[in-house]
């Protein structure tokens, strides 16, 4: 009877142990987590503080007319003439 009481004191240690340490894993696996979150937003804010990343649409350097249609066309006597002049200083 007295071994049978060591044995279950044992057993009980040993399932006490395995409850702890998956307790314990499971603790250090959130606050890892925690600290890569805590991480991911720290650069995202310091991107915005440096301004490398915004929410706002790009400036485009051209812009459309507002209502869509097809592009006008250019002065093609201005586009023939500069055409020829750098024929004659290239050679060709």
């Amino acid at each position: 009877m007295r071994w049978f009481k060591v044995a279950a004191v044992v057993v009980g240690a040993m399932i006490a142990f395995l409850v702890v340490s998956s307790i314990i894993g499971f603790l250090v696996e959130a606050l890892i987590a925690v600290l890569a979150v805590a991480a991911i937003a720290l650069a995202v804010k310091v991107a915005f503080n440096r301004q490398q990343v915004s929410w706002k649409k790009p400036d485009r350097e051209v812009r459309g007319s507002g209502h869509g249609g097809p592009l006008g066309r250019g002065n093609t006597q201005d586009v023939d003439e500069e055409l020829a002049r750098l024929k004659r200083e290239t050679g060709s």
